[in-house]
């Protein structure tokens, strides 16, 4: 039943798309787009299909999830309630239909659906896997999207098919957190056992894991009797593929030059080494702005950056279009909140509480300090994260960059391990909502929570819980304003730019691109 809306329309604040949160882009690397495509890449061999991964992934456990590459795999494998469609709006996944009030989600299971065992899916199974994800003790890396943060869930059943999730609290994210990749329904044995969830798979979903080499590939097989997929409005014609092959690929030249000799179907550019193929005519592009970056600052007492003055001074260091220019090869674009102009409630007004660049002023404040730079290297291959070191050492710094990988990204990120001053965030917001970024400035501060620089800031914190709860669109813009307001007011994040995203379709191959990423259930073989 695509395109089902709920049976009841409570407005729910900013909140239109799958919510997600991922730390890196999708493809990295160097390019510069030069060279032309030779022959036309083959058709696809015996339905299997290989599509690119950013990294190694962390995890096959949807609640574990925590990067674009697990996303990618979650997807494969399990099936949320509901899904975001290539336009943001959310459409039927595994609920046929849902109702919402402002602490509550109720929903009506599709029928004929099995899990990978060919056990029937039924509400009890849906509920178990649901109490377990919200559970505080899995440790699911964004439970606070989905809940508000310390705001306890219970999961009921009533008949045959109707499951519902309760908060302690009101929270408007709550149904559009349940539409996240990392909120895929795993089946009974899974969820009894999630140690079988390492390596191997338990869900709805059209594939099951098959083999991996750890770090270097991952193979899926598909179910033959998986009909019940979300109907995406841009999904193509044909079958979907007999094998699903992800390939951990970081750079785009190589990403490329793989397109070009048939070993991969499916690749996500970040860079302009997409152009290669601008002229194919068996090969389609799919454009979309994926990621928003910021800058960060780890504010634990005894840093330097504890200190919002410093803290400007930095942001006065960086010249945003110049970051953008490197990090995207300017095909970014500069945003003023805390993620894109086209999210619902923003409010460009606030660029206006960035500091200008401003290097004389940032030499006064920083010379001296020592400070090192975070970031992951698949956004141009980390050219801006260099950047940012360039422009502090300009600034009379002594510092030091860290430029690694997702999978270590994530780690320095959650660790709680505080081995670095000021960061770049890439937040894939799949929520689509200014909200979304809430947990990286408020509550905890990892390992014990998601506040990424231990930010303290009660008006933000306020505002937020403000925004969340909400019960007309007035007043949670003016709260969402409020909450961003107070974080760039602080300089507790200085919002940069976009990334954008080119995903190619080649060897006959299509699919519906949902914020940069090729839906795997949507992905069909035309020959």
């Amino acid at each position: 039943m695509a395109g089902n809306r709920p049976r009841s329309t409570r407005w729910v604040v900013a909140l239109t798309a799958v919510t997600a949160v991922t730390l890196s882009a999708c493809s990295g690397g160097s390019g510069d787009g030069s060279g032309s495509t030779g022959a036309e890449p083959d058709a696809v061999t015996d339905g299997i299909v290989n599509i690119d991964l950013a990294g190694p992934v962390t995890s096959y456990d949807p609640a574990k999830g925590s990067g674009y590459q697990d996303s990618l795999v979650a997807w494969s494998m399990y099936d949320s309630l509901i899904v975001t469609d290539t336009d943001g709006s959310q459409i039927a996944g595994l609920a046929s239909d849902w109702t919402t009030t402002a602490n509550s989600a109720t929903f009506t299971l599709r029928q004929g659906v099995t899990c990978s065992d060919g056990t029937a899916l039924t509400p009890e199974i849906v509920a178990g896997s649901l109490t377990r994800l919200l559970d505080p003790a899995t440790a699911s890396p964004f439970l606070s999207q989905i809940t508000g943060g310390n705001n306890p869930a219970t999961v009921t059943t009533a008949g045959p098919d109707t499951v519902t999730v309760t908060l302690e609290k009101p929270w408007s994210g709550l149904l559009p957190g349940l539409a996240s990749p990392f909120a895929g329904i795993v089946c009974a044995k899974g969820t009894a056992d999630p140690s079988i969830l390492q390596t191997g798979s338990d869900g709805t979903g059209a594939f099951v894991a098959e083999s991996q080499v750890a770090g270097s590939s991952y193979t899926f097989t598909r179910r033959t009797d998986y009909t019940w997929g979300p109907a995406f409005a841009e999904q193509g014609e044909g079958d979907l593929p007999t094998q699903l092959v992800m390939q951990v690929i970081t750079d785009d030249n190589t990403r490329a030059n793989l397109m070009e000799t048939s070993a991969l179907q499916i690749g996500a550019f970040g860079t302009n080494a997409w152009t290669r193929f601008e002229n194919s005519a068996s090969i389609e592009s799919k454009v979309s702005q994926q990621t928003d970056i910021m800058l960060i600052f780890n504010e634990t007492a005894g840093k330097p950056t504890a200190d919002p003055k410093v803290r400007k001074a930095v942001a006065q260091a960086i010249n945003r279009d110049g970051l953008n220019e490197v990090q995207s090869f300017g095909a970014g674009e500069l945003i003023t909140n805390l993620g894109q102009d086209s999210y619902p409630c923003a409010d460009p007004s606030l660029g206006d509480l960035i500091p200008e660049y401003d290097a004389a002023a940032a030499t006064q404040v920083l010379s001296g300090l020592s400070l090192t730079v975070l970031g992951g290297n698949v956004f141009a291959g980390g050219d801006g994260n260099s950047y940012v070191l360039s422009a502090l050492e300009a600034a009379g710094v002594e510092g030091t960059v860290r430029n690694v990988d997702n999978a270590a990204y994530v780690d320095a990120m959650f660790s709680g391990a505080n081995e670095w001053d000021v960061a770049v965030l890439g937040y894939g917001n799949l929520l689509n909502s200014l909200l979304a970024t809430g947990g990286f400035f408020t509550g905890e501060a990892p390992p014990n929570g998601q506040n990424l620089g231990a930010v303290n800031n009660p008006e933000a914190a306020a505002a937020l819980q403000a925004a969340g709860t909400a019960e007309t669109e007035k007043a949670a813009c003016a709260a969402v304003t409020d909450f961003q307001s107070a974080l760039i007011g602080n300089y507790d994040v200085v919002p940069v730019s976009t990334i954008p995203v080119h995903v190619l379709f080649a060897g006959g191959t299509s699919g519906a691109v949902v914020k940069g990423f090729a839906q795997p259930s949507s992905i069909r073989i035309s020959q």
